[in-house]
C-alpha cells in the first residue's frame, strides 16, 4: 500500500496537482516524525527517551494531499531528530536522486522547479526538500506569505498522523506489547489507514475528541541552518510565485 516510488506519470500528476489545489506547486510530499510512546527494557530506556520526558519510538513519514502515508520509516528510538532520520532514510534516495522528479520540473519565475518534498524548520533546505524561511521579528511579507503556503500545505502529514491515531488509539496512548513486536504493528496500522482512506472512509469526530488524552509531541529543536545554495535559489522563486497571487 506504499506504491508512491518509484511513481508513474499518472501517479505525479495526481499527487503534484492534489498539492497545487491546496497551494503548493510542484509538491510530492509532506515529511515529519511521530513519537509513539512505548515501554522498554530498562537496559535500552536512555536511547529511547525523547526531549518531552517519556519513552518513544519514531514514526517518520512522508503523506500525500489525501493524507496518505507514501513512505514510512518505523522503529528510530525517540531521542533522534526528524532531519537525521530523513538524511539516512530510503526516502531521500529514492526521492532526491530520481531523475523522474527532475524531469518533471517546471519553470517558475525564471526558475526549473523540481517535484519537491515540504517540511517544517528541523529539515535541511536542498534542492528536493522545501522549509520556512526562519522566523525574524520584522520578516519581509513575501517570506511571511511562503511561509504561509508551506504551513498550510504540510499540515496533511500532521493530520494523516491524527487519523492514524484516531483509527487506532493505541498508537496515540501508548503501545503495552513488546518493543520487538511495536514496528511490525505500526506497520500494519498505516496501511489499514491508507485502505481506509483509499475507500473515502470517514473519521469520526468522537474518535477525534478521544485523541485529546494523547501525550503532546516533544518540541522540536532550532531547527537546521544548512541551506543549500539550489534550495535558496528555489525557495526565493516559489517566493516571488506567491506574491504574485
Amino acid at each position: 500500500m506504499f506504491d508512491a516510488y518509484p511513481p508513474t506519470p499518472d501517479k505525479i500528476a495526481e499527487i503534484v496537482g492534489g498539492f497545487t489545489k491546496l497551494g503548493f506547486p510542484q509538491c510530492y510530499g509532506a515529511i515529519d516524525g511521530c513519537h509513539i510512546e512505548v515501554g522498554v527494557p530498562k537496559d535500552e530506556a536512555t536511547d529511547y527517551y525523547n526531549f518531552k520526558g517519556w519513552h518513544s519510538v519514531i514514526l517518520f513519514a512522508a503523506v500525500d494531499h489525501r493524507y496518505r502515508f507514501t513512505y514510512i520509516n518505523v522503529g528510530v528510538p525517540g531521542r533522534a531528530n526528524d532531519s537525521t532520520i530523513f538524511e539516512n532514510s530510503k526516502l531521500k534516495e529514492m526521492h532526491c536522486m530520481n531523475e523522474v522528479f527532475q524531469a518533471h520540473s517546471q519553470r517558475i519565475e525564471g526558475v526549473e522547479i523540481p517535484i519537491l518534498l515540504i517540511g517544517d524548520s528541523a529539515f535541511k533546505l536542498s534542492n528536493c526538500v522545501m522549509k520556512p524561511f526562519p522566523f525574524s521579528i520584522n520578516q519581509p511579507e513575501s517570506e511571511k506569505l511562503f511561509n504561509y503556503h508551506l504551513s498550510a500545505c504540510r499540515r496533511v502529514v500532521e493530520n494523516a498522523f491524527g487519523h492514524l491515531k484516531a483509527r487506532f488509539r493505541r498508537i496515540g496512548k501508548g503501545m503495552e506489547v513488546d518493543i520487538n513486536n511495536v514496528n511490525v504493528i505500526i506497520k500494519v496500522c498505516c496501511i489499514l489507514h491508507n485502505m481506509c482512506n483509499n475507500r473515502n472512509d470517514e473519521i469520526s469526530d468522537g474518535w477525534k475528541t478521544k485523541l485529546e488524552n494523547s501525550k503532546r509531541q516533544p518540541q522540536r529543536g532550532l531547527g537546521v541552518k544548512h541551506e543549500s545554495t539550489a534550495g535558496t535559489v528555489i525557495r526565493q522563486a516559489l517566493m516571488l510565485h506567491f506574491s504574485k497571487y
